[in-house]
């Protein structure tokens, strides 16, 4: 029974130390990839679009004074770009949400450098519409705004250009929604809606230069994504410093157990328990004087001498807590089995 508790106390141990592994990688694990596994603060989607018509110079060419979106238009028939630019944000629940945002037009002006790469040369830029809104508790707004750009003037100022330095460049007049909101303050998110148009004196078209949808999470902050790291890379380490001090001291226990002293009394224990019936213990060593001594390697072949002559074992303890002798006395021969601190069962 005490054997039996014994085991499963040392199962229990090495279930414990495994469990304490499992959970240490598990916790590591957790810190490597705590980034991908966060949940995000906020969520949110914003819907852009645009559409425009090209208002006409006066002419003898055109029956109508504009023309619709979508086509190539020739550059020196046209007076003015009327765009109408709109930007829909939608969260995944209301929030405490502060933004604004301005329409810019740019224009660069390029020229082919070497390896065939566009240098910018010149560059004009002018805030067009300037508004801001401050909104608190929401988990939408909407922006429309509508833009006339004087595509005339542009041209016109681009022909200047060439005229001035004698050289020709490539243009192009960047129009741009900005929008910048803080949600929870947990810092600036920014985004665009963005037409561009090339100046010449040929053709030319409004591309698109945006993505129709943003789809965006707002995770927490690098600060706290790195501490929600170390707190994870903590209890692992833990964990681990716990798992190796059960091992030590298992380690320990075991060294201590297999004392010369503990060794011997469980040799001992182990043959009382199994073959009790056949063992008489004697207090004085006995007379071998006359007899031949045959000394046997394991107790099982003792047990077969023992039970094959009818006899029973004689245990004399020559030295206590170290040293036990057991006889069989059979004739004019005496078999020994010898148990010291040294020989295991």
């Amino acid at each position: 029974m005490v054997r039996s508790v014994k085991i499963e106390h040392n199962k229990i141990n090495n279930t414990v130390i495994i469990i304490i592994f499992v959970l240490a990688v598990i916790f590591i694990n957790l810190g490597a990839n705590f980034k991908e596994n966060i949940i995000p603060v906020y969520s949110y989607k914003a819907q852009k679009s645009d559409n425009y018509e090209i208002i006409l110079k006066p002419n003898n060419f055109y029956q109508t004074e504009t023309l619709p979106s979508g086509g190539y238009y020739a550059s020196n028939s046209i007076k003015t770009i009327a765009m109408n630019l709109k930007y829909n944000f939608k969260g995944n629940a209301k929030a405490n949400i502060k933004y604004n945002y301005n329409v810019t037009a740019n224009l660069i002006g390029t020229v082919e450098g070497s390896n065939n790469q566009d240098r910018e040369v010149w560059n004009v830029s002018n805030v067009v519409i300037e508004n801001g809104s401050n909104q608190t508790d929401i988990d939408e707004f909407n922006i429309s705004e509508k833009v006339n750009i004087d595509y005339e003037e542009y041209n016109n100022l681009v022909r200047s250009y060439e005229r001035t330095y004698g050289i020709a460049i490539n243009a192009v007049l960047k129009v741009r929604l900005n929008i910048a909101y803080n949600i929870n303050n947990l810092g600036i998110e920014n985004d665009c809606i963005q037409m561009d148009i090339p100046i010449t004196n040929t053709v030319t078209e409004v591309k698109q230069n945006y993505e129709a949808e943003t789809v965006k999470d707002i995770n927490p902050t690098i600060e706290n994504i790195e501490t929600g790291k170390i707190i994870f890379y903590v209890i692992a380490t833990i964990l681990i410093i716990i798992d190796m001090v059960l091992i030590v001291l298992r380690l320990y226990k075991n060294r201590k157990l297999r004392t010369p002293e503990i060794m011997y009394n469980k040799n001992i224990n182990h043959i009382f328990k199994y073959y009790r019936d056949l063992i008489v213990t004697v207090s004085n060593e006995p007379n071998l004087q006359d007899l031949k001594v045959m000394n046997v390697a394991i107790i099982e072949d003792l047990i077969d001498v023992a039970e094959q002559n009818k006899s029973s074992i004689i245990h004399y303890e020559v030295i206590q807590n170290e040293k036990s002798k057991f006889y069989v006395i059979v004739g004019k021969y005496v078999y020994v089995y010898t148990v010291t601190a040294n020989k295991l069962k």
